[in-house]
C-alpha cells in the first residue's frame, strides 16, 4: 500500500474515534450536568507491525513513526516486543533504509518466499510480515537458528541444504550473509528462495535422469522416479562419497570439487555415462545419468546464475545494514519535535468546544428551569448518540417552543461545525504527517548519500560539500577504508531528480561498496555495478561515476571513471594534472569497457573530485562558474587543509551564485595527502 493511502486509512480511523468519543463525552457531561472543560488527550498505546509496542505518551509518535519508515514486520525476539530496549528502538531506525530495500528485493524477486535482517541486539526486520505465526511458535530468536549460525560461523555467504517451505509447500533454500560493523559481527541477513522453479525444469529434461548433488555429496534434488528406474544407486540415502560402488563414489567426488565432465559408471542394473557441472554460488554440482554434457552445463549455468543474483543481493543489503548501523544517528530533535506536537485529534478546536459547552449549558439550564421535559431530554440524548456513531444528520426532536427551536437550531449549527472543523483537522494532519514524513525520508537520504564525515586515514585529510538536500538529491560521495591497507574514493550522479533518483544512488553506492571489497578493482567493481543497474534500473536513468582506490602503503591510486567529469590533481608545487580516462555511464549497456588507469599520489597533492552542477553555478549575467575559477581557487589554496579549501569554496560559490536560483546540485571532494 502507498504511504498516502495507509495515512487516509489512519486519519479515518482516528475520525472515526474522535467522533465516538465525543459523543460519550458529551452524554456524560449531559448525565452528570457539569460544564464541559477543555479537552485534551494523549494515546498511550501505539501498536506497530510485528510488535507491540507499550509506550509513554511522548513515544507513541515515535513508535507510529517506526511504522511507517520501515513498512515491514518487526520481531524483538524471543518473545516479539514486550522487552523493546532503548538501543532496540534506535537499532529499528537504523534499520529504516536497509528495510526498503529488504522489501523492494523480496518483491521484484520472483523465487524469494522471505527476507529478514536479523540484528546481534535481538532486533529483526522481514518482509513479508509473519509474525504473527511467530506469536504462535514464540519464545522464537532467530539468532539460534542454522542460517544464522551458520553464516556467523562461516563469515560469509552460505546457503543452507534446502527443506520444506511452509509457504508453497515445495522445497526451499535460504541465502544468508553475516552483517559487520568495524569487523564485528552485528546480525545475519537472510532470503528464503523457493526451488520450485528449479524442481519444475529438472522433471522436464527429457534428455537423461538429472540430480543435483550438494557440497557433502548427497543428492538434495531429483525428479520423480520413473517405472522402470535402472538407477537406484544414484539416489542412494546420504552421500555418494560413501558408495559401495567406487566409480560412482568417484563421480560424487569429481562433483564435489567443483569438475566438470563425463564418466562411466557401471551399476547394478545396467551402465550409463553421467555428466555434470559445478554450481559454484552454492557449492553444488549438477549430474544429468544418460546425458550430454552439454546439457548439463548449460542448466548448471541456467541455476548458478540465479543462485549468484540472490548472493549478490544479500551481500548488497548486509553491506548497506552495516553501514546503516554504523553510521546512522537517531535525529533526537525531529523526534523530540514530533514528540511534542499536540496529537491529532487529542485537543478539541476551541470553536467547537465552545459550541458543545453552549449547547449543553443550555441544555442543563432548561432542564433545570422546567420539570416534566423527558421527552425533550431523551431526544438530545438520541442525537447526541447519533453523533458518536458518526450522524451528523442526526436531529433534536424539538417542541414548537421558543427554546426547543433554539436548542435545534444550536444543535444543527454544532453538527455543520463538527464536520467542518473534522474535515479540516483531517486535512491539516494528513499534510502534517506526510511533510513531516518527507522530511523524515529527506533526511533519510542525505544522511546515507553525503554523509558530514568519513573515517580518518592516517596521511589523508578528506573533506566535502554539497549544496543539495534530500528531497531532490541525485549525487553521491563516499570514502571507507578496505582490508589490505586501502581506501576507495568515490563520486556518482544519476540523470534524473527526486525520490527515485536518490533511491538509484543509494543502490549505487551499495554496489560499488560491495563489489570493490569483493573484486579490490574500481573498473571491475564498476563493471559489476553496471550489471546490477542495468538489470534494475528500467526508467532510463543513468549514472556517471568516479571510482578510486588508494594503497595507503605507497600513496598509488588505480581509479576508473564511468562518465563522470574528469577530476584533476593540482600538486605542492601548482602544477595541474587531469586524470584521463573513462567511458559511458552507467545503466546505459548491458556491458561497459572500462579501463583501469593509475597515478601517484605525492605529499602535499590535492585530489579534487566534482560533479557538473559546481561549475554550472550562473551568476547574475549568467556566467557560469566554470572550470578555470575552481582550479584557480584550489591553487590559490594548496597548502591550507583539505577543510580550509573547501570553506573557501564554499564562500565563492556562495558568493558567486548569491543572487540568482541554481538549477544545479553542486557537489565537490577534495582529498589531500598531508605526509
Amino acid at each position: 500500500m502507498e504511504p498516502a493511502y495507509g495515512y487516509q486509512r489512519e486519519m479515518k480511523k482516528i475520525s472515526s474515534l474522535n467522533k465516538l468519543s465525543l459523543g460519550l463525552l458529551a452524554l456524560i457531561l449531559l448525565a452528570a450536568e457539569v460544564s464541559l472543560a477543555p479537552i485534551s488527550a494523549v494515546s498511550v498505546l501505539a501498536t506497530g507491525r510485528g510488535g507491540d509496542f507499550l509506550l509513554s505518551d511522548n513515544e507513541s509518535a515515535t513508535a507510529g513513526g517506526l511504522a511507517e519508515v520501515i513498512a515491514a514486520g518487526v520481531w524483538i525476539a524471543p518473545d516479539g516486543g514486550d522487552n523493546l530496549t532503548e538501543d532496540m528502538r534506535d537499532t529499528l531506525l537504523s534499520l529504516s533504509d536497509p528495510a526498503r530495500v529488504l522489501r523492494i528485493m523480496v518483491q521484484e524477486e520472483e523465487v524469494s518466499e522471505q527476507g529478514y535482517i536479523g540484528t546481534s541486539s535481538g532486533v529483526m526486520v522481514l518482509w513479508p510480515d509473519v509474525t504473527e505465526t511467530l506469536r504462535l511458535i514464540a519464545p522464537f530468536d532467530y539468532r539460534e537458528r542454522p542460517w544464522y549460525l551458520e553464516a556467523a560461523r562461516a563469515e560469509e555467504t552460505i546457503w543452507t541444504r534446502p527443506y520444506q517451505s511452509q509457504e508453497r509447500k515445495s522445497l526451499a533454500i535460504t541465502c544468508a550473509t553475516p552483517i559487520y560493523v568495524e569487523e564485528n559481527l552485528s546480525g545475519v541477513v537472510g532470503m528464503d528462495i523457493s526451488l520450485a522453479e528449479i524442481d519444475s525444469d529438472l522433471a522436464n529434461i527429457s534428455s537423461g535422469y538429472p540430480f543435483l548433488v550438494d557440497g557433502q555429496g548427497a543428492v538434495v534434488m531429483h525428479p520423480e522416479v520413473p517405472e522402470a528406474f535402472l538407477w537406484e544407486e544414484i539416489l542412494m540415502l546420504g552421500s555418494l562419497l560413501d558408495s559401495k560402488n567406487s566409480g560412482l563414489a568417484g563421480v560424487a567426488e569429481a562433483m564435489v570439487r567443483g569438475e566438470k565432465g563425463t564418466s562411466l559408471v557401471r551399476l547394478s542394473k545396467g551402465s550409463t555415462s553421467i555428466s555434470y557441472a559445478p554450481l559454484p554460488s552454492v557449492g553444488w554440482s549438477l549430474g544429468v545419468a544418460s546425458g550430454d554434457l552439454e546439457l548439463s552445463a548449460a542448466k548448471a549455468s541456467q541455476y548458478d546464475q540465479l543462485f549468484q543474483r540472490i548472493s549478490r543481493q544479500t551481500e548488497i543489503l548486509a553491506q548497506a545494514t552495516g553501514e546503516a548501523l554504523k553510521y546512522r544517528e537517531i535525529e533526537e530533535a525531529a523526534a523530540t519535535g514530533r514528540q511534542d506536537e499536540p496529537g491529532w485529534p487529542a485537543i478539541m478546536p476551541m470553536a467547537t468546544a465552545a459550541a458543545i459547552s453552549a449547547l449543553l449549558a443550555a441544555v442543563i439550564g432548561f432542564r433545570a428551569g422546567r420539570s416534566g421535559l423527558g421527552p425533550m431530554v431523551d431526544g438530545v440524548v438520541r442525537a447526541f448518540e447519533g453523533i458518536g456513531k458518526g450522524d451528523f444528520e442526526s436531529k433534536i426532536e424539538a417542541d414548537d417552543s421558543k427554546d426547543g427551536r433554539r436548542m435545534s437550531e444550536a444543535f444543527d449549527q454544532m453538527t455543520v461545525d463538527l464536520k467542518d472543523q473534522i474535515s479540516m483537522i483531517e486535512k491539516r494532519s494528513f499534510e502534517m504527517g506526510s511533510s513531516e514524513k518527507e522530511k523524515e525520508v529527506s533526511k533519510e537520504v542525505e544522511r546515507f548519500l553525503i554523509p558530514d564525515r568519513f573515517p580518518k586515514v592516517e596521511g589523508y585529510q578528506v573533506a566535502t560539500l554539497s549544496f543539495a538536500d534530500g528531497s531532490r538529491l541525485c549525487h553521491f560521495y563516499d570514502f571507507f577504508e578496505m582490508e589490505g591497507s586501502k581506501a576507495v574514493v568515490t563520486m556518482a550522479e544519476v540523470s534524473g531528480k527526486g525520490l527515485s533518483a536518490a533511491m538509484v544512488a543509494a543502490l549505487t553506492r551499495s554496489i560499488i561498496r560491495a563489489a570493490s571489497r569483493r573484486f579490490g578493482d574500481p573498473a571491475k567493481a564498476l563493471r559489476e555495478a553496471n550489471l546490477q543497474l542495468s538489470d534494475e534500473v528500467k526508467n532510463g536513468m543513468m549514472v556517471s561515476c568516479f571510482c578510486g582506490m588508494l594503497d595507503l602503503s605507497n600513496h598509488s591510486m588505480n581509479y576508473a571513471n564511468a562518465g563522470h567529469v574528469p577530476p584533476f590533481v593540482v600538486s605542492s608545487d601548482g602544477f595541474v594534472d587531469t586524470l584521463i580516462g573513462g567511458a559511458i555511464s552507467m545503466g546505459a549497456l548491458d556491458y561497459i569497457d572500462l579501463e583501469l588507469e593509475g597515478w601517484m599520489i605525492d605529499a602535499g597533492d590535492v585530489l579534487v573530485i566534482y560533479n557538473d552542477g559546481l561549475i554550472e553555478i550562473e551568476n547574475d549575467k549568467k556566467e557560469r562558474f566554470g572550470t578555470e575559477s575552481l582550479i584557480s581557487l584550489i591553487k590559490e589554496n594548496r597548502e591550507r587543509s583539505a577543510q580550509d579549501i573547501i570553506k573557501e569554496l564554499e564562500t565563492a560559490i556562495k558568493d558567486y551564485g548569491e543572487s540568482r536560483s541554481q538549477r544545479s546540485d553542486p557537489a565537490v571532494m577534495i582529498i589531500k595527502r598531508s605526509v
